[in-house]
C-alpha cells in the first residue's frame, strides 16, 4: 500500500480540502462584503456607479454558483477503471466549471458593450 492509499493520510487530506474550501468560501464572502463597503461613494469623475458595479458583481457571482450548484451533474464517473460517486464533490466540479464558463461569457459580453461606446464615436 503506498502512502497516498493509506485510510489515514486520505481522510487527512480530505479533512484538509474541507477546511480549505470553507476557508475559501469565507474569506470571499468577507473580501466582497469588504469592497462593497469599501466602494462607498466613489462615483469619480466619470459618474461611473463603482458601488452599484460591486454589488452586481457580488450579486451575479452568487446567482451563477448556486444555479449551476442545482443545475450540476452528479452522474458518476469512471476514470481510469475507477468509479467516483461522491454527489458532494461531483456537484462542486461541475458548479466550479459552469460558473467559470458563464463568467467568461459574461465578462465577454460586458467588454463588447463597452467597447460599444468607442465604436459609435
Amino acid at each position: 500500500m503506498s502512502f497516498y492509499e493509506s485510510p489515514l493520510f486520505v481522510e487527512l487530506l480530505l479533512d484538509g480540502i474541507y477546511l480549505l474550501l470553507i476557508a475559501v468560501v469565507g474569506l470571499t464572502a468577507w473580501s466582497a462584503l469588504r469592497t462593497v463597503r469599501l466602494r462607498k461613494g466613489q462615483d469619480g469623475e466619470e459618474r461611473i456607479p463603482a458601488r452599484g458595479i460591486a454589488w452586481g458583481v457580488a450579486a451575479l457571482l452568487v446567482l451563477t454558483l448556486s444555479a449551476t450548484a442545482l443545475l450540476a451533474d452528479t452522474t458518476p464517473l469512471t476514470i481510469n477503471g475507477k468509479t467516483f460517486s461522491d454527489t458532494f464533490w461531483l456537484r462542486v466540479s461541475d458548479m466550479l466549471i459552469n460558473t467559470s464558463g458563464v463568467l467568461m461569457l459574461v465578462a465577454i459580453v460586458c467588454a463588447l458593450f463597452g467597447m460599444r461606446r468607442w465604436i459609435v464615436k
